[in-house]
């Protein structure tokens, strides 16, 4: 049910690090501590970079473990762009210009080596949110009701979706980002499935049209898959693809709540839950610079989003408990 979770952000240039004052600071950090090498990640040379910067600034931020730093490969060269980040900030700031763009990214304060603290905690929370309510609906719908499985599926498919965010705003680097991308993608693609095979419920033929758009939907996220990994990451087809397929959803479950809300009271839930989606993405279609150099629009926007599964997943206890009548109801008809 998710529109924009795959909305990409540029990674190219940005004015941050254009600016003359981050090159020069890049390039003297690079050939006093990086041995004149981009991509030197050398055991020893980082190390004594480690020790100079944590002399140099003394702040909390770069007094982290070196060893949490390795282990989520920040290399020489990550350590001096975001050694030189701080003053070009300041520098900025000073001179009234603002506070600008790194990389595609705004300057964050690294915590333990977590490159986006606040989204990736509040990316846990949209996890822990599903976690929470499968385990509510498994106590109040019966296994042997119609889409019991299917609701299982989706929690799963959602909860790696989560997780791979949460790993991506723990560090981002090509292999997350993409993981980031398609899990969020497998969300928004799935949930279409969930809506096709809802709206043939108890149909004629509905299992065979099931699998059958069940299939196309998968080998088209698996040749999406491919092409992203092994020929182009395409950040403006990727957010046309998931606009695509979001509006479809919000758009054909908007029209089944109106065909319904009447004569089933629980369905002004989905509703409820269709409006709120798009109240949230406001947050997403934002962009300021991170309060506190850690909360951004992005990461308010995984905390709006986290409340949400609540809402989601008791429409689905609901409408289970209600297919499921209509299912004894056709029993005692057959």
């Amino acid at each position: 049910m998710v529109v924009f979770l795959c909305v990409p952000k540029s990674v190219l240039a940005s004015t941050g690090d254009r600016s003359q004052m981050f090159y020069s600071c890049l390039q003297d950090c690079l050939a006093q501590n990086c041995s004149g090498s981009v991509t030197h990640s050398n055991h020893e040379t980082y190390f004594k970079f480690f020790h100079l910067k944590k002399k140099k600034l003394g702040s909390s931020q770069d007094s982290q473990s070196f060893f949490i730093l390795r282990a989520l490969h920040w290399t020489c060269s990550d350590e001096c762009k975001y050694f030189c980040m701080w003053p070009t900030v300041n520098w900025f700031v000073e001179a009234e210009i603002g506070v600008q763009q790194f990389y595609g990214k705004w300057p964050f304060i690294r915590f333990w080596g977590i490159q986006e603290p606040a989204a990736t905690l509040f990316s846990i929370l949209n996890l822990v949110g599903h976690v929470v309510m499968i385990r509510r609906f498994r106590k109040e719908v019966k296994p042997s009701a119609p889409f019991y499985l299917m609701t299982h599926y989706f929690c799963i498919i959602c909860c790696q979706a989560w997780l791979w965010s949460t790993i991506f705003h723990i560090r981002d680097v090509r292999f997350t980002e993409i993981m980031d991308y398609l899990g969020a993608f497998s969300m928004v693609l799935f949930s279409v499935y969930h809506f096709f095979v809802r709206v043939l419920a108890f149909q004629s033929h509905s299992s065979q049209y099931s699998l059958f758009f069940g299939m196309a939907i998968g080998f088209f996220f698996v040749y999406h898959s491919y092409t992203t990994f092994f020929v182009k990451m395409d950040y403006g087809y990727n957010m046309l693809i998931n606009i695509a397929f979001g509006a479809v959803n919000i758009l054909g479950w908007s029209i089944w709540c109106l065909k319904f809300y009447k004569r089933r009271p629980y369905v002004k839930q989905c509703a409820a839950f269709l409006a709120l989606v798009a109240f949230t993405t406001l947050f997403e279609l934002l962009d300021f610079p991170p309060l506190f150099w850690v909360f951004d629009a992005h990461a308010l926007w995984h905390l709006s989003t986290a409340p949400l599964a609540i809402l989601w997943y008791k429409f689905l206890i609901d409408d289970c408990n209600y297919m499921e009548g209509q299912k004894l109801n056709l029993e005692k008809l057959a």
